[in-house]
């Protein structure tokens, strides 16, 4: 018995001093980096936005507020920069006027993030599963992206959706 409740007390005390386990606002500020939790919600507030206004509105004017000009692009299929991006998309809202996106998930990581999002070209469409990950500094605007996509297949091997 006396073994058990040394084990709990060295256990304990080492998930209590585990900063992304505690329940101390310092602590989990410090983890989560630069500014906490607000900081990181304003993070994401840029990347909803951006989904919100741009994918899901078709409304240029806000990638153009909230992405960098010299934005880095992962993605293969569009070039470095904004104007490569907002040209990519233009045409993609021109022949798919009911394009959009909608966020499921999403976590941030520092200056990172990570948005799980089903784009469809128009509602009956199966759409394609995305995992974006945009980089964010710490003046509110997008400096990168890489995404991986899958589309949403007919028929599954299991009864579990991507979403």
């Amino acid at each position: 018995m006396k073994k058990a409740l040394i084990t709990c007390a060295i256990v304990g005390g080492l998930l209590a001093s585990y900063p992304a386990l505690s329940t101390d606002q310092a602590a989990s500020d410090k983890s989560a980096g630069k500014g906490g939790y607000h900081h990181a919600q304003q993070k994401l507030k840029v990347v909803e936005d951006l989904y919100a206004g741009f994918f899901n509105r078709h409304d240029i004017s806000v990638a153009q507020k909230l992405i960098v000009e010299n934005y880095k692009q992962h993605n293969p299929f569009v070039g470095d920069g904004i104007k490569p991006f907002l040209d990519f998309f233009s045409q993609t809202f021109k022949d798919n006027p009911q394009y959009s996106a909608k966020i499921y998930r999403s976590a941030v990581n520092g200056d990172l993030v990570y948005v799980h999002v089903k784009y469809q070209n128009n509602p009956q469409d199966r759409g394609t599963a995305s995992v974006d990950i945009y980089r964010v500094n710490d003046q509110g605007k997008i400096t990168e992206h890489w995404d991986v996509n899958q589309d949403v297949p007919e028929k599954s091997a299991n009864d579990n959706t991507m979403f």
